[in-house]
Protein backbone atom coordinates (compact mmCIF):
# COMPACT_ATOMS: atom_id res chain seq x y z
CA UNK A 1 0.00 0.00 0.00
CA UNK A 2 2.86 2.37 0.83
CA UNK A 3 4.46 1.68 -2.54
CA UNK A 4 1.19 2.42 -4.39
CA UNK A 5 0.71 5.63 -2.45
CA UNK A 6 4.32 6.68 -3.23
CA UNK A 7 3.84 5.97 -6.95
CA UNK A 8 0.56 7.91 -7.01
CA UNK A 9 2.22 10.82 -5.23
CA UNK A 10 5.03 10.89 -7.80
CA UNK A 11 2.49 10.75 -10.65
CA UNK A 12 0.47 13.54 -9.02
CA UNK A 13 3.56 15.74 -8.69
CA UNK A 14 4.51 15.00 -12.32
CA UNK A 15 0.97 15.88 -13.50
CA UNK A 16 1.04 19.14 -11.51
CA UNK A 17 4.37 20.00 -13.14
CA UNK A 18 2.90 19.35 -16.59
CA UNK A 19 -0.13 21.49 -15.82
CA UNK A 20 1.87 24.41 -14.42
CA UNK A 21 4.47 24.15 -17.21
CA UNK A 22 1.76 24.17 -19.86
CA UNK A 23 0.04 27.13 -18.28
CA UNK A 24 3.27 29.13 -17.94
CA UNK A 25 4.31 28.25 -21.49
CA UNK A 26 0.98 29.35 -22.91
CA UNK A 27 1.10 32.58 -20.92
CA UNK A 28 4.59 33.39 -22.22
CA UNK A 29 3.41 32.59 -25.74
CA UNK A 30 0.57 35.10 -25.48
CA UNK A 31 2.83 37.72 -23.93
CA UNK A 32 5.32 37.23 -26.77
CA UNK A 33 2.55 37.51 -29.35
CA UNK A 34 1.24 40.69 -27.70
CA UNK A 35 4.69 42.29 -27.64
CA UNK A 36 5.33 41.33 -31.25
CA UNK A 37 2.15 42.99 -32.42
CA UNK A 38 2.27 46.07 -30.17
CA UNK A 39 5.97 46.76 -30.47
CA UNK A 40 6.25 45.71 -34.09
CA UNK A 41 3.87 48.26 -35.56
CA UNK A 42 1.61 47.86 -38.58
CA UNK A 43 4.05 45.68 -40.51
CA UNK A 44 4.14 43.17 -37.64
CA UNK A 45 0.33 43.12 -37.58
CA UNK A 46 0.27 42.43 -41.32
CA UNK A 47 2.78 39.60 -40.87
CA UNK A 48 0.78 38.07 -38.01
CA UNK A 49 -2.41 38.21 -40.09
CA UNK A 50 -0.84 36.54 -43.11
CA UNK A 51 0.91 33.94 -40.96
CA UNK A 52 -2.33 33.06 -39.16
CA UNK A 53 -4.17 32.79 -42.48
CA UNK A 54 -1.36 30.64 -43.89
CA UNK A 55 -1.40 28.25 -40.92
CA UNK A 56 -5.10 28.17 -40.07
CA UNK A 57 -6.39 28.00 -43.65
CA UNK A 58 -3.48 25.93 -45.03
CA UNK A 59 -2.97 28.24 -47.97
CA UNK A 60 -1.11 27.25 -51.09
CA UNK A 61 1.85 29.35 -52.23
CA UNK A 62 -0.30 31.17 -54.77
CA UNK A 63 -3.01 31.87 -52.22
CA UNK A 64 -0.40 33.02 -49.71
CA UNK A 65 1.00 35.55 -52.16
CA UNK A 66 -2.51 36.83 -52.96
CA UNK A 67 -3.44 37.10 -49.27
CA UNK A 68 -0.24 39.04 -48.55
CA UNK A 69 -1.09 41.45 -51.36
CA UNK A 70 -4.68 41.84 -50.13
CA UNK A 71 -3.49 42.61 -46.58
CA UNK A 72 -0.94 45.10 -47.92
CA UNK A 73 -3.53 46.81 -50.15
CA UNK A 74 -5.98 46.96 -47.26
CA UNK A 75 -3.37 48.59 -45.02
CA UNK A 76 -2.75 51.22 -47.71
CA UNK A 77 -6.49 51.86 -48.07
CA UNK A 78 -6.87 52.16 -44.28
CA UNK A 79 -4.03 54.68 -44.18
CA UNK A 80 -5.82 56.73 -46.83
CA UNK A 81 -9.15 56.44 -45.02
CA UNK A 82 -7.69 57.62 -41.72
CA UNK A 83 -5.68 60.46 -43.25
CA UNK A 84 -8.35 63.06 -42.39
CA UNK A 85 -8.57 61.96 -38.75
CA UNK A 86 -4.81 61.57 -38.27
CA UNK A 87 -4.10 65.22 -37.29
CA UNK A 88 -6.77 65.07 -34.59
CA UNK A 89 -5.39 61.75 -33.29
CA UNK A 90 -1.86 63.19 -33.26
CA UNK A 91 -3.16 66.19 -31.29
CA UNK A 92 -4.84 63.95 -28.72
CA UNK A 93 -1.75 61.78 -28.37
CA UNK A 94 0.43 64.89 -28.02
CA UNK A 95 -1.73 66.18 -25.18
CA UNK A 96 -1.57 62.80 -23.47
CA UNK A 97 2.22 62.78 -23.77
CA UNK A 98 2.42 66.28 -22.28
CA UNK A 99 0.19 65.26 -19.39
CA UNK A 100 2.32 62.16 -18.78
CA UNK A 101 5.51 64.23 -18.81
CA UNK A 102 4.03 66.43 -16.06
CA UNK A 103 3.53 63.35 -13.88
CA UNK A 104 7.05 61.97 -14.41
CA UNK A 105 10.20 63.12 -12.69
CA UNK A 106 13.30 64.21 -14.65
CA UNK A 107 14.90 60.75 -14.72
CA UNK A 108 11.69 59.15 -15.95
CA UNK A 109 11.22 61.84 -18.63
CA UNK A 110 14.64 60.99 -20.07
CA UNK A 111 13.44 57.41 -20.59
CA UNK A 112 9.96 58.42 -21.68
CA UNK A 113 10.97 60.68 -24.60
CA UNK A 114 12.93 58.02 -26.55
CA UNK A 115 10.14 55.54 -25.81
CA UNK A 116 7.55 57.87 -27.33
CA UNK A 117 9.64 58.72 -30.38
CA UNK A 118 10.30 55.02 -31.08
CA UNK A 119 6.60 54.23 -30.77
CA UNK A 120 5.66 57.09 -33.10
CA UNK A 121 8.16 55.90 -35.73
CA UNK A 122 6.95 52.33 -35.46
CA UNK A 123 3.25 53.19 -35.83
CA UNK A 124 3.68 55.95 -38.41
CA UNK A 125 1.75 55.15 -41.59
CA UNK A 126 3.89 53.64 -44.28
CA UNK A 127 4.96 55.97 -47.04
CA UNK A 128 3.47 55.04 -50.39
CA UNK A 129 5.82 53.19 -52.66
CA UNK A 130 7.36 55.39 -55.34
CA UNK A 131 5.93 54.97 -58.78
CA UNK A 132 8.25 53.31 -61.27
CA UNK A 133 9.74 55.60 -63.85
CA UNK A 134 9.50 54.58 -67.44
CA UNK A 135 12.53 55.30 -69.52
CA UNK A 136 12.36 55.20 -73.28
CA UNK A 137 14.03 52.23 -74.89
CA UNK A 138 17.32 52.98 -76.63
CA UNK A 139 17.03 53.37 -80.39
Amino acid sequence: MKRLRGCLLVLFIFACGLFVGGFVGAAFGWVGFFHKVVKGGPLAVQEVLTQRAREDLKLTKEQDALVKQIVKDTATELDEATKEARPRVEEILGRAEDRMREVLDEKQRKKFDPFVSKARKRWKPAAPAPLPTLEPAPL
